[in-house]
């Protein structure tokens, strides 16, 4: 859900108008070329000759917002510069209506502004007022300036997101007072801010990698994107992340893939002297790709490197990393999982995360009351067959352990979900729905159990009775993972999986 409402307001405008501003394009291509610290040199010199310039400032504030995302301290440094930027580019619009460089860079503010309000809790209902503002000056722009194919990319986003934002957020424009929007005209508005822009033709590209994946079922042409882009720009991460997400989805489910850009961007990071964050997030991202094959002592271990390295300097690392390695610890009832729960309590700097961590000791104690943590150990080796394509040795195990677990549901569950990797999707529906209507079950799993049976609709050509089960899970199950897939089931009907042609990135 998070992640939407931030790509919702994430993308920010560059104006591309005239020779005279090359300079500010060679910075952007530095951001774009994954080297900050460049990019917020050259920035700073540009604002240091031109300090009235808003192509320069806003330069410099897109450096400033993404290099705060790394370092809290500089955040009430770029709370106090935007504020200010939008402040001057107002009172110049107000002065001229036909100042169009204003009107321009008022569209990137009110955007970037947004962005950050959400993505660092500062205050969603100044966020919505921030993206509607945004869709004014855009649609005043374009009116006046419609060959400007960079300015398509900012308003095309809002148009796309906020159409979808129902199945998410279920009230949230009325709520929030913003402004409708339209699917189909905001794609094509991406679409031609990739093909004809020329400062946002790489941002755009990510947008489309993202959504032709996720929701318009065009996977391939989201890897063509996405690989384009990461060739282009290899130094740069973000496409390999985006990428990678791309190939975990629902869409794809080519984990070893993933796993794969993941790895790529430790190996390149790896050669740098000097550590970025990029490092540590992608050995988490390969921890969830390995997750997601079953394989927990690989996923135990790349964590265990960004541990044991201890990057202090980068918010989170350290006490993010320990309690995924508690919970995946605890999936293997290994005991050491409320070591790594109480480590992150025992600290003060990491007081952000005390919380999460009184939850996790509290998860982990009820499920090894319950007795439901043993039995989940003793299906991941079958669950890591079934993901693998080996049926029929994990459906042997599942059986020897149904023969000696008669009663749980857990059991039942992993060989219905079995019958649904096989592709036989009535008998997985049968086999699925009496345990999504058993209350005995865990929570998670009732939400599992309907999130493949209502994908077992979208298979049949069943698009009604799909998505009454997927409002199900989002209204039952809020809290559970399968809320977030079955939002996404709102949007695109399931497709079973296939197979897709695979790139090994170079590394």
């Amino acid at each position: 859900m998070t992640r939407v409402v931030v790509l919702l307001v994430a993308c920010v405008a560059v104006a591309a108008e005239s020779g005279a501003q090359d300079p500010v394009l060679a910075g952007y291509q530095q951001l774009y070329a994954g080297d900050l610290e460049a990019a917020h040199e050259h920035f700073a010199g540009l604002v240091a000759a031109r300090p009235g310039d808003l192509a320069a400032r806003f330069g410099d504030l897109m450096v400033l917002e993404e290099r705060s995302d790394i370092d809290a301290a500089l955040q009430p440094q770029f709370e106090r510069k935007i504020d200010a930027f939008i402040s001057d580019a107002e009172r110049r619009h107000s002065r001229s209506a036909t100042d169009d460089e204003a009107l321009f860079y008022l569209t990137g503010a009110y955007l970037l502004r947004a962005q950050y309000r959400v993505a660092n809790d500062k205050g969603v209902f100044g966020a919505a007022r921030d993206g509607a503002r945004m869709k004014k000056y855009a649609e005043a722009y374009i009116k006046r300036r419609p060959e400007h194919g960079d300015a398509y990319l900012a308003l095309g986003v809002y148009n796309y997101y906020v159409d979808l934002a129902p199945a998410f957020f279920r009230v949230i424009r009325t709520l929030l007072f913003l402004p409708g929007g339209n699917r189909a005209e905001g794609l094509e508005q991406i679409e031609r801010a990739y093909r004809q822009g020329n400062y946002f033709s790489f941002l755009a590209g990510l947008a489309l990698t993202e959504i032709y994946g996720t929701f318009e079922s065009r996977p391939d042409e989201g890897l063509a994107i996405g690989e384009r882009l990461a060739k282009q720009y290899p130094d740069n991460p973000t496409p390999q992340f985006v990428l990678a997400a791309l190939y975990l989805s629902p869409a794809i489910e080519d984990y070893e893939a993933a796993a794969r850009r993941y790895e790529a961007v430790i190996a390149r990071e790896g050669r740098r002297t000097e550590a970025r964050v990029s490092r540590y997030r992608a050995r988490i991202g390969l921890a969830g790709a390995r997750f997601q094959q079953w394989r927990l002592d690989d996923a135990i271990a790349a964590l265990t490197q960004i541990i044991d390295a201890g990057p202090h300097t980068f918010r989170g690392t350290v006490p993010n990393a320990l309690l995924r390695r508690g919970n995946y610890r605890a999936l293997l009832d290994d005991p050491r999982a409320i070591d790594d729960a109480r480590r992150v309590k025992a600290n003060a700097a990491w007081k952000d995360f005390h919380k999460a961590a009184d939850q996790q000791l509290a998860w982990i104690e009820n499920r090894r009351r319950s007795g439901e943590s043993a039995l989940y150990a003793a299906l991941v080796p079958a669950n890591r067959l079934a993901v693998a394509g080996r049926w029929d040795e994990a459906a042997a195990i599942y059986e020897r352990l149904r023969q000696q677990h008669p009663t749980d549901p857990q059991v039942p569950f992993r060989i219905g979900y079995l019958t649904f990797l096989r592709g036989d999707m009535e008998r997985a529906s049968t086999e699925l729905t009496p345990l999504a209507e058993q209350k005995s079950s865990p929570s998670w799993l009732r939400a599992q159990a309907l999130l493949h049976v209502a994908r077992a609709h979208d298979v049949a050509g069943r698009r009604a009775e799909a998505k009454q089960l997927y409002n199900r899970i989002i209204d039952d199950y809020e809290r559970e993972t399968a809320a977030q897939a079955a939002r996404v089931g709102l949007i695109t009907p399931y497709q079973k999986r296939r197979k897709v042609r695979l790139n090994r990135p170079s590394s």
